[in-house]
């Protein structure tokens, strides 16, 4: 199987395929604001049980657990475990979410001790109802270059043990990316990924959904912003 799959689908027919994800970012790539979408979205339209766990200890600021609250209203249980300054730590229940009947929906980052957890699940997040998804920001400066986004997802993929991943694209340079900002940054990720592989869907911010549809042949996926602010900018 090649490194990049699932290439000619877009995201959203993922969803409709899958129920185990697992996402790996680096900080600022903006996937906790796209976890807390999917699994929002997943949870409404199906109104099956959704369980993320925030597995990520590498950035102590806007992860998806801060949110627990709100969605479990939603029906999205969010998972985590409280840490003692660095010290590592794990969070049960994750094995009989991935067995059971409802979404799953892992947070690991892009860190190494997140990543070695999940691959004690090795075993059920090589099946065929399970994806790893790496997501890509074209703005931040580990993903500037294919050596980055090399770096960062064979070491990820090496501690989860797994050998495929599908690569989804979110450029962004906060609250108030601009159209051209959005369409610019998905032409870095299709320079960047010239030749290996086709990364046909991307999330955007719903202020300017409408706006950048049109220009683009990419899947594009409307996002609302839970944990990003404009005092950020």
């Amino acid at each position: 199987m090649e490194l990049f799959y699932e290439s000619d689908k877009t995201f959203e027919q993922l969803m409709e395929e899958k129920k185990n994800f697992v996402f790996i970012g680096e900080a600022g790539s903006g996937k906790s604001e796209i976890i807390l979408n999917i699994a929002h979205m997943l949870a409404e339209r199906t109104g099956r049980k959704v369980d993320l766990f925030d597995l990520d200890q590498t950035k102590p600021l806007f992860r998806s657990r801060d949110m627990q609250e709100a969605f479990a209203r939603d029906g999205v249980d969010i998972h985590f475990q409280e840490q003692f300054q660095d010290a590592p730590t794990s969070v049960g229940g994750v094995r009989a979410s991935l067995y059971g009947d409802g979404y799953t929906l892992l947070d690991i980052g892009g860190g190494h001790q997140a990543a070695k957890f999940a691959g004690s699940y090795n075993d059920l997040l090589a099946k065929e109802d399970s994806v790893p998804v790496y997501i890509v920001n074209s703005y931040r400066p580990w993903t500037r270059s294919l050596e980055g986004v090399d770096g960062t997802m064979s070491h990820i993929l090496k501690s989860i043990r797994l050998d495929h991943i599908y690569v989804l694209g979110n450029p962004n340079l906060g609250y108030r990316t601009t159209e051209d900002e959005f369409i610019q940054g998905l032409d870095k990720i299709d320079e960047l990924f010239n030749g290996l592989t086709t990364v046909n869907s991307a999330c955007v911010r719903k202020g300017i959904y409408e706006a950048v549809k049109d220009r683009t042949d990419k899947h594009l996926i409307p996002i609302d912003l839970y944990l990003t602010y404009e005092w950020v900018d």
